[in-house]
């Protein structure tokens, strides 16, 4: 069986370079809300990566600030002491300090003030300048944060460190003169400060329901912008089924009226396109009938009765390629709606048509068929032309019905003993006004003609694969072992996705 006569190649997209392109990116969604949705979530986690600074300030804020706070105020605490005990007692202070983790040391003058680098370092000046007031002159220096084990509190050791810890020192003048350095160990006061905790807080509260929050957003704002696609591709879908079919709405945003507008406008160019066609078609045929029917007349005064019955059988033919040719050219006639078609009782009846004409075609048993959702005048016309084909050029044919594995499918057979269709040449048997290879001749007959259908024109079995495509399914041709042609049309048991309607117009 040729590639071409393939349900799957019947249905394999034209241009296959997207899917080539895109193949090389497994994880890569194959819907464009899907690609939209993937992209405003990485676009988010980008920022977000890049605003992670503000996490880290806000982290290490929220580690410095208690101890700064309770800190400084031990340190402000320590000085006013100073100032109301008696010069005699500040050595004892000093020591009963020192013994609660505030190193107090007399100093003569002030260290340098040095740069203060944190906002933390500025909330320290801000708690000495609240608590001491004007009448204290002071230098603080740097907070310093350190982790569990003592080490500078970096990127690193700040998601891991449980009680950090700030060490805090400043120079303050007593209201006596006397300058002090103090300084002090603070720590978190019984804050949980726990990365496990941190880690929760942050990227669950903050990434985790951003990128939920962001993709329901995106998929559903995707969808609503893509509605006007979906609507698209669907009349597109119903146009190659029923030029006929209802336009487009022509509403929406300004982009999606002026495709609607321009898809309606193809549309009537198309119809009157093949108006046109039909039209002249028509005419040349209906031109044709009165010197068919004259020739008629004619061949009836011949005195030789074998020439006249050559005669009656070429003029036949004529009118059946004509007719034909009108068939073919204004599409499948049909304008019936969908129901339930018994294959098993279709095949009886073509079956039973064809016997009363002479035909030898059985109906092979016991068939697996079933009921097939399609249109079913279209369809059986489907099924006589190919058992007319096998008529034609075999004398007589098979008919059977096999239902798919899956249960999805249903495989109509016509078998016959003929002389069969060159390999090479069976994806173009299938084709309008084709006539295929030497090896293929009616039955009975010696002269050379082609496989097309019952009228010799090449059109019965491109009928038949465009009544299979209206059905969603496929005409596939393949040669039997031993000799013949065997057709099988392949129709899904639920039928067309769009219920439409085939019109001759």
């Amino acid at each position: 069986m040729s590639d071409a006569s393939h349900p799957a190649a019947a249905r394999r997209p034209a241009d296959t370079s997207s899917a080539t392109r895109f193949g090389r990116y497994p994880g890569w969604p194959r819907t464009l809300s899907g690609r939209l949705a993937l992209i405003l979530v990485i676009g988010m986690l980008a920022t977000q990566l890049v605003t992670g600074t503000v996490w880290f300030d806000a982290r290490y804020g929220r580690v410095a600030e208690v101890p700064v706070r309770t800190g400084g105020a031990r340190i402000a605490d320590a000085v006013k002491l100073f100032d109301v005990v008696p010069l005699a007692e500040r050595a004892s202070l000093v020591q009963r300090l020192r013994a609660t983790g505030v190193d107090v040391r007399a100093i003569d003058a002030p260290a340098p003030a040095q740069r203060m680098s944190h906002f933390s370092d500025d909330l320290f000046d801000s708690v000495l300048s609240s608590q001491l007031g004007a009448t204290h002159p002071f230098v603080a220096h740097p907070v310093v944060l350190y982790d569990d084990t003592g080490e500078p509190l970096t990127l690193a050791t700040l998601l891991r460190a449980h009680a950090p810890t700030a060490h805090l020192s400043a120079d303050v003048r007593l209201q006596d003169g006397q300058w002090l350095s103090v300084a002090v160990v603070a720590g978190q006061a019984g804050l949980d400060l726990r990365p496990g905790a941190a880690f929760a807080d942050y990227f669950v509260r903050i990434y985790l329901m951003r990128i939920l929050a962001v993709i329901l957003i995106a998929v559903i704002a995707v969808r609503i912008a893509l509605r006007p696609l979906a609507r698209l591709s669907a009349a597109a879908d119903r146009l190659g089924r029923d030029i006929h079919s209802p336009p487009l709405d022509e509403t929406g945003p300004v982009e999606v009226r002026r495709a609607a507008h321009t898809f309606n406008a193809m549309q009537r160019r198309l119809i009157e396109a093949m108006q046109a066609r039909t039209a002249f078609l028509a005419a040349v045929s209906h031109d044709l009938r009165s010197p068919l029917t004259r020739l008629r007349l004619r061949a009836e005064t011949l005195g030789d009765a074998a020439q006249r019955e050559r005669f009656r059988q070429d003029l036949m033919e004529m009118e059946a390629m004509i007719a034909a040719s009108l068939d073919h050219v204004r599409g499948v006639p049909s304008g019936e709606p969908l129901r339930d078609v018994d294959i098993d009782a279709l095949l009886h009846a073509v079956a039973e048509d064809a016997r009363e004409t002479g035909g030898d075609v059985r109906v092979r048993e016991p068939s697996a068929g079933g009921t097939v959702r399609g249109y079913p005048r279209t369809l059986r016309r489907c099924v006589q032309n190919l058992v007319d084909n096998a008529l034609r050029y075999a004398g007589g044919c098979r008919l059977c019905a096999h239902l798919s594995a899956q249960g999805t499918h249903l495989d109509i057979i016509v078998e016959d003993r003929g002389p069969g269709i060159p390999e090479a040449e069976l994806s173009a048997a299938v084709e309008p006004f084709v006539r295929t290879g030497v090896h293929r001749q009616p039955a009975g007959q010696t002269h050379d003609v082609g496989p097309g259908g019952p009228d010799g024109a090449g059109l019965g079995l491109a009928i038949a694969r465009t009544i299979a495509q209206a059905h969603d399914g496929a005409l596939m041709l393949s040669n039997r072992p031993g000799g013949g042609l065997r057709a099988v049309l392949h129709l899904p048991i639920d039928g067309p996705d769009l219920d439409i309607e085939i019109h001759t117009k």
